[in-house]
């Protein structure tokens, strides 16, 4: 296991099915797992990289998006940094919910940073969210950016985790300096 300077806790948050667990798999393994096995309650997974010369741990938290597991996933959100929330761009429910995962959140780790992620964005032709309806939730929300991603063709997901891991290092060694 490599050492590393610095730790962020970062959940997966969003609906069942929106491709959370999909994401994560791609941005730790480079691989996508076409069969669809539901998340009970969390699974952990760890990256290790170096941003800016400073060895990051990634320690992620795919959550449960079923509305069944509500009650335990608040110990799961304590002392979370970052959060990345996903949507499916073929489901509108799924965007439309966005709100309540943020307020979830929030309730637990009030601080946190967000980035919204659309995901699933290689099915352009069932698209049911617009680009301009994303972009301007994210900014309701208050998250640090929106990005379209697809865990199939990989495309985004690396840049979905590597913005939301230099904004974390980049506000630690902020405070750090004071």
């Amino acid at each position: 296991m490599s050492m590393s300077q610095f730790t962020f806790k970062i959940l997966l948050l969003g609906d069942g099915a929106v491709g959370k667990t999909a994401l994560v798999h791609r941005f730790v393994h480079d691989k996508f797992k076409q069969a669809y096995l539901m998340t009970i309650g969390m699974d952990p997974y760890s990256r290790y990289e170096t941003i800016d010369g400073k060895k990051v741990c990634y320690s992620l938290w795919d959550i449960a998006g079923q509305d069944r597991f509500k009650a335990m996933r608040g110990m799961f959100f304590r002392g979370a940094m970052g959060s990345l929330i996903t949507f499916d761009l073929t489901r509108e429910q799924s965007f439309e919910n966005v709100n309540k995962w943020v307020s979830e959140a929030k309730a637990e780790s009030p601080k946190q940073l967000f980035i919204l992620i659309g995901n699933k964005n290689d099915l352009e032709d069932q698209r049911a969210v617009k680009e301009s309806d994303a972009k301007a939730l994210a900014k309701e929300i208050g998250a640090i950016d929106y990005i379209e991603t697809s865990a199939l063709t990989g495309d985004n997901v690396r840049p979905a985790f590597s913005n939301l891991g230099e904004t974390l290092l980049r506000n630690r060694l902020e405070k750090l300096k004071k």
